[in-house]
């Protein structure tokens, strides 16, 4: 993501009040900050999947200050660390996120075996 995300801008690019976007939002189960880190971390899990990015350099791409808060932020989305998650869901293995279970990552873990970076 470039530059940084505020309620205030979105609000200004959709021609509505903060206040107003809040509330719609709200009226949707829905909240900014929620949108703006599930997004972030969903590039940040691509980033991981398909690119040999540093956690470093992706948690730099996604807005982090520090590697370690993104880290702790990825940890509490994914349920494991960044590079575990690189490890479990390289290019060609079943997106964990899309089978509906915070668990199922542990299904790719089991179920399909490593391959190699170097056979793509």
């Amino acid at each position: 993501m470039s530059g940084s995300v505020s309620l205030d801008l979105v609000a200004a690019e959709l021609g509505t009040s903060p206040r107003t976007l809040q509330r719609r939002l709200a009226e949707q189960g829905l909240r900014f900050w929620k949108i703006v880190d599930d997004t972030r971390l969903s590039i940040a899990g691509a980033l991981l999947r398909e690119t040999e990015l540093s956690v470093q350099q992706i948690s730099d791409r996604v807005g982090y200050s520090t590697p370690g808060g993104f880290a702790r932020a990825f940890g509490r989305w994914a349920g494991m660390s960044p590079t575990t998650f690189r490890n479990v869901s390289a290019p060609g293995r079943t997106d964990w996120r899309e089978m509906g279970r915070p668990d199922a990552h542990l299904e790719i873990v089991q179920h399909q075996p490593k391959t190699s970076r170097l056979e793509s």
